[in-house]
């Protein structure tokens, strides 16, 4: 009887597995995408996330930040653009243009 339970067990857990990945999906496909690199539209979202924490940093130094817009314009240019609410609770616009290479090229507060 203990013999019988072992392959439907396995079996159980291969049929689980596919749950894991998907209808249609790879189960590997998951292991192998970040081994390999990813995907290009999760580089995408790396370059824009990188965008808003060093635009979020630059403009901390006015203020607390509220990121609205995150916006890739080119291959090597990220646009982003929220408030600051100042120090004396004025609030202020801020636009912040940042390159692929790390840099923002250009910060400037309305």
């Amino acid at each position: 009887m203990k013999n019988g339970i072992l392959p439907v067990l396995v079996a159980g857990t291969m049929l689980l597995g596919g749950c894991a990945a998907g209808v249609g999906g790879s189960p590997l496909g998951g292991i192998f995408g970040s081994v390999l690199g990813g995907n290009v539209r999760n580089d995408n979202d790396r370059f824009e996330r990188a965008a808003a924490d060093a635009c979020g940093r630059e403009a901390a130094r006015y203020g607390r930040v509220a990121i609205s817009d995150v916006r890739q314009t080119s291959r090597d240019i990220v646009r982003v653009d929220g408030r600051v609410l100042t120090r004396d609770r004025y609030e202020r616009r801020f636009s912040c243009i940042f390159r692929s290479d790390g840099r923002i090229v250009d910060f400037r507060v309305d």
